[in-house]
């Protein structure tokens, strides 16, 4: 994940600040079920460790694309336009699974 100069390139370090907030909300939002015993710490941790991995990857993938069109503003407006539907197209899916599940 390093280069020659022992630096991050910005896709890695999407990546990692993907996962780690990703991670935070995944834990957050599964800790409610956690405490009320709908869920146990196995689940927890699992969940948690998916939404992690789904995270940093999009974010990685979205920096990395974004990175490879500089020079070229429409694509990478686009780019980041699309990562952002995506991301609210999963935030609905999940309420709507939530909402399904009450």
């Amino acid at each position: 994940m390093s280069n020659s100069s022992d630096k991050l390139n910005p896709a890695s370090r999407a990546m990692l600040v993907g996962a780690i907030l990703g991670g935070t909300a995944s834990a957050a939002n599964q800790w409610k079920a956690h405490q009320s015993g709908e869920i146990d710490t196995n689940q927890l941790v699992s969940a948690v460790a998916k939404d992690s991995l789904k995270t940093g990857l999009a974010s990685g993938a979205t920096t990395y694309i974004a990175e490879k069109m500089a020079g070229r503003p429409v694509l990478s407006m686009l780019t980041v336009l699309s990562a952002g539907a995506a991301g609210l197209y999963m935030m609905e899916q999940y309420a709507e699974k939530k909402k399904n599940e009450q």
